[in-house]
């Protein structure tokens, strides 16, 4: 039933409480870890693969940001679409079938969609990055051991860091997912749109052709 649920309806599944605890218990002492360890011995190379890793972390928010304008472009785009497609979704000449199928696809395209755009939404909204501030430089500027001491710093930003870039690149997975069946709701709808009148009117003929009539022969009787 979950996973007839997860492909018409994706949700993200949140953490229990005992998770939540074991990550934060694990998250303080790896802090504890990074401030009590002695890296004098390997300072520079730390400190070298420390850089590498904070401007990954950055080039991959930044990537979230650009992919979550991007499907809002797009989102935006299909606006006029769906107002096109509102006449002949529901129309009066058309079977009650045809109709109600159509909007009930319409209706979850839709849906899709809105969902879509919320969660874009919330990949772009305002939040927090860790990064060294120019009083930390000069803090550690004064130190003997400023190289061990600024690799720490840095490898602390990236590890608070990973958390809020994480959250936002699973924003824009969510995104995606939404997006992509917004966009095969949509293309069902046109393939219906496009390939039932000409079925019905393929089953009518075969009907009028092959069944027997229904209508009773006229018998002429003579006194």
């Amino acid at each position: 039933m979950s996973g007839f649920r997860e492909f018409f309806w994706p949700i993200l599944e949140k953490q229990t409480v005992a998770e939540a605890q074991a990550e934060s218990d694990s998250e303080s002492k790896f802090r504890a870890s990074i401030q009590q360890d002695d890296w004098n011995l390997g300072a520079a190379v730390v400190l070298e693969e420390a850089r590498r890793l904070y401007d990954a972390e950055a080039e991959r928010r930044r990537s979230a940001d650009t992919k979550a304008g991007i499907y809002l472009a797009a989102i935006t785009a299909l606006v006029p679409v769906l107002t096109s497609l509102i006449p002949s979704v529901w129309n009066d000449k058309a079977s009650a079938i045809f109709s109600g199928t159509s909007l009930l696809i319409f209706a979850l395209a839709v849906c899709y969609l809105v969902n879509a755009g919320l969660w874009a939404f919330h990949t772009l909204k305002v939040s927090r990055f860790n990064q060294l501030h120019s009083s930390d430089l000069v803090r550690l500027a004064g130190s003997a051991e400023s190289p061990m001491a600024l690799a720490k710093e840095i490898t602390l930003a990236i590890h608070l860091n990973y958390p809020l870039v994480n959250e936002k690149v699973t924003c824009i997975k969510m995104t995606h997912v939404f997006l992509l069946r917004a966009f095969l709701t949509f293309a069902l709808l046109m393939v219906m749109q496009g390939l039932w009148p000409p079925v019905t009117s393929a089953f009518d003929w075969a009907k009028e052709k092959y069944l027997p009539s229904d209508t009773a022969p006229i018998v002429m009787c003579y006194i």
